[in-house]
This record gives structure tokens, C-alpha cells and sequence, in this order.
């Protein structure tokens, strides 16, 4: 065998199946992986959305959130060996800009990612640097490891709210990264109330143990009011990127405000006088930095489980149709088996 079959970003919009030749070691810290499976991530919809929504190399096989086995090694790769059981940390910083030096590693001005602008995981085999890699335990399993990538992310936001058991949180968009917020805030003993459009996510986070609320037949504001006695929330998460001010008029005095969602063509009005009055913490959440030995350890503590959110598994030929089940919202994690 010379070849494998992978998923193209083959041009603006379109991903194709393609073959293309096994990943071969250039550098001596570097190592080969076989793909146990990766999973289909919101930034991949947004590369082949057109117009694109993130940018990406044209030729590149995607796939960023990675579960693997080593099955070659560089010569100089000294803490890990053969058949180890990793997850990858596809973004790949310099270590030597501004951001870097200041310990922001998120904000790296160099940074390139696996699976994005270079070869990723839509495949059965990938090359990978040392240093992005990540122990995975054998015994967690597949479709709860899948999703160490996007909750690596999801913990630099859960860590800045800091939630305390009782407290309300409301969570604007119930796609995977809401979910994962959903789940984190449920094990630390608070109640949540997932808003969404979509019935089919909102079953799924019904059988999590988290609220559903169906914007379309409920008013948000109304439900939340009605639960706190027209406090509102003590934390509300947008993981969306475009309900800024709903987020503002859902939480109370006092509150925290999560901007977990990216949107880059949204330009919404902001009552800036509700952030002052309300006396609100608001921030910002990118990608998360250090974050990925937590999130492999929650999940390997079982502290939460989101394998029951893996709706959808296939394989790489089959992957068109599994995105756009995706883009239908009739999808909730697709699991990408080589």
C-alpha cells in the first residue's frame, strides 16, 4: 500500500476525495501517526463554507481534532515511543514572537495548524511534530477521546467563569462547543438552560441532563426571568458569535458574559450602558492556552462524558454527506474513521 484516501480542501467550498501518497518523515522529530479517528470541527465547516469563514491551504487534507496511535518515530523523538496512544495539539506555535514570549502561546503570530494549513487527519495516516503531541490513555474510549480537542478550547472559557454550584447559566447555541460548556458547568453543580433552534441538538442536550429551551416556541428572555425571579443568569456563554446583546439582557447584575463564538461578519448594536449598569464581567475566550492536560484529564476522569454526543460516525468517503448533515443541524459530533 502507497497510497491512503483523504478528504481535500480542494478549492473555495469544496472538499473532495482524493488519494494521495503516505506521509514520510523529513524531519528527525517527527512522527507518523495511524488515525484511530478525527473529528469534524465547527472551523472545518467554515473552511469550506462559501464564502469561507476561516481561512485554510487549498490542498491540504483537514482534520484538526485527532485520536492516534504512533507508528513511526524520528530519530530524535525522546518521550514517546511506538504504539502510544496520543491526540495532537494541532496548533503549532513559534515560541519566539511577542505573544509567545509573554506566555499568550494562543496568540501566536506565526502559528500553523495541523490539519488546516498543512496535512491533518481526514486520512489514515499523518505527519506530525513531536511537540504537538499529547498522551491519551488506552481506556478512555473513542468517541469520549474525540473530543479532547474542541474541550481543551471550551476550558479556557469555563476557567475564566469559574461557575459555583447552584448558580444559573444559559448557554446560547447547543453545537458542540456549547454542549461541552453545557456539560462543564452541569459537573460543577450548577443548572443550565441550553438555547437553540434546532430540535434535534436540543433532544441531545435534553438527554445530557441540561435545559432546552427552543427559541422558536419560547422567549429566552421570559424563561430565564421567569427561573430567577427577574434576576437573570449568573453566567451566560454566546457560543455562537453573534448574541452579544441578547447575552447582555439575559444576565443579572453582577454577572459573567462568556464570547465563546467567532463571527466575523457580525457587527451587532451593544447597549454598552446595560455593561455598566449591571457592573458585568465580560470576556473573551480564543482557543485556550495549557489547557490540554486538563482537558485530557477530565475526560479521563470521566467528570464528563460527551461520547453520547458522537452522533455520527463514518468514513473518509463519506464524510461530504456527514457535514452536511452537519450544516443541517441534523448532526452533533461526526467521528471520522479511517
Amino acid at each position: 500500500m502507497n497510497s491512503m484516501t483523504a478528504a481535500v480542501f480542494a478549492r473555495k467550498g469544496v472538499l473532495e476525495i482524493q488519494e494521495r501518497p503516505l506521509p514520510e518523515l523529513v524531519q528527525a522529530n517527527e512522527v507518523i501517526l495511524e488515525v484511530e479517528a478525527t473529528g469534524v470541527c465547527g472551523t472545518d465547516l467554515h473552511i469550506l463554507s462559501d464564502p469561507p469563514g476561516h481561512p485554510a491551504t487549498e490542498g491540504v487534507i483537514l482534520g484538526h481534532e485527532i485520536v492516534a496511535r504512533i507508528v513511526q518515530l524520528g530519530d530524535e523523538v525522546k518521550h514517546y515511543k511506538l504504539g502510544q496512544r496520543v491526540t495532537v495539539d494541532a496548533n503549532l506555535k513559534c515560541g519566539l514572537c511577542r505573544p509567545c514570549r509573554r506566555g499568550k502561546w494562543n496568540h501566536c503570530e506565526n502559528w500553523t495548524t495541523i490539519g488546516i494549513f498543512q496535512d491533518g487527519g481526514f486520512a489514515r495516516y499523518v505527519k506530525v511534530p513531536e511537540k504537538a503531541l499529547q498522551p491519551l490513555a488506552d481506556h478512555l474510549p473513542l468517541k469520549d477521546a474525540i473530543w479532547t480537542e474542541l474541550l481543551s478550547c471550551v476550558i479556557g472559557s469555563t476557567d475564566q467563569v469559574a461557575i459555583q454550584p447552584g448558580q444559573l447559566a444559559v448557554v446560547i447555541g447547543a453545537g458542540p462547543a456549547g454542549m461541552l460548556h453545557g456539560l462543564m458547568f452541569k459537573a460543577a453543580g450548577a443548572r443550565v438552560m441550553m438555547a437553540d433552534v434546532s430540535p434535534f441538538r436540543l433532544e441531545l442536550a435534553s438527554k445530557a441532563g441540561l435545559e432546552p429551551l427552543n427559541v422558536k416556541e419560547t422567549a429566552l428572555q421570559d424563561a430565564v426571568m421567569s427561573a430567577t425571579d427577574d434576576w437573570g443568569a449568573d453566567v451566560v456563554v454566546d457560543a455562537v458569535g453573534n448574541q452579544f446583546q441578547t447575552a447582555l439582557e439575559l444576565v443579572g447584575t453582577g454577572g459573567v458574559v462568556s464570547l465563546f463564538g467567532m463571527n466575523s461578519h457580525a457587527k451587532p448594536e451593544l447597549s454598552q450602558n446595560l455593561v455598566t449598569r449591571k457592573e458585568l464581567r465580560i470576556f473573551g475566550s480564543y482557543v485556550g492556552y495549557n489547557t490540554f492536560p486538563r482537558a485530557i484529564q477530565v475526560l479521563e476522569s470521566a467528570a464528563i462524558k460527551p461520547s453520547s454526543l458522537t452522533t455520527h460516525e463514518v468514513n473518509v468517503a463519506d464524510l461530504p454527506e456527514a457535514i452536511a448533515a452537519a450544516r443541517r443541524g441534523e448532526a452533533m459530533k461526526v467521528m471520522v474513521k479511517p
